[in-house]
């Protein structure tokens, strides 16, 4: 193993273990020697790896990203199926995710860091939107193959559609969080599937 594949190696584990206590206790609670407790290394080889806690967070949401989305993308790509199938399997997904893994309490790290951060960090504001641009864009997609195939009738845009989507399912996570219930997520997901993806 390479120093640089050595390197990505020992950066990739601290995010690993930074990530948990960041998704559970947000920005402001979480130290730098919170991560490099949890990771057992000494707290001057965290600046070795990333510039500061900023630049751990912006790495760290990278990684979040690619841990969510690409199994959820996944399915959203499943030529198997048609693309409204996608859509809703892929909503399935994503509810199964929050109510059965992190069981209605940790909700989404980004949307955490995201109502945390956004006004007072614009890296970290602009590493979420680019992500969530993305993640928009390939709904999208989806959702305009659905209308192309006559499966989705709605007249709204593929691009308001997407974005709706993904607007009410993190106001959900939120008040998923609040309540510890799914009922919020599962109230926003049923409006999704019966009258935004008609």
């Amino acid at each position: 193993m390479g120093k640089t594949a050595k390197h990505d190696a020992k950066a990739d584990y601290l995010l690993e273990k930074g990530m948990e206590i960041l998704w559970f206790k947000g920005y402001n609670a979480t130290s730098v020697n919170d991560i490099v407790k949890a990771a057992e290394v000494p707290k001057g080889s965290f600046y070795f790896y990333f510039e500061s806690k900023e630049d751990f967070v912006v790495k760290a949401i990278d990684k979040y990203f690619g841990m969510m989305f690409t199994p959820a993308n996944e399915i959203l790509q499943d030529k198997t199926k048609s693309p409204k199938e996608r859509l809703l399997a892929f909503n399935a997904y994503r509810i199964a995710e929050l109510k059965e893994q992190l069981n209605c309490k940790m909700g989404c790290m980004v949307c955490n860091i995201s109502n945390e951060m956004s006004e007072h960090s614009e890296n970290i504001r602009r590493a979420i939107v680019v992500k969530m641009d993305y993640m928009i864009a390939t709904i999208a997609q989806i959702v305009q193959e659905a209308k192309d195939l006559g499966e989705i009738t709605n007249p709204m845009s593929a691009e308001d559609i997407a974005a709706f989507i993904e607007d009410a399912g993190r106001g959900a996570m939120v008040r998923m969080k609040e309540m510890k219930s799914g009922e919020p997520i599962d109230n926003a997901m049923y409006v999704i599937e019966n009258m935004l993806l008609k």
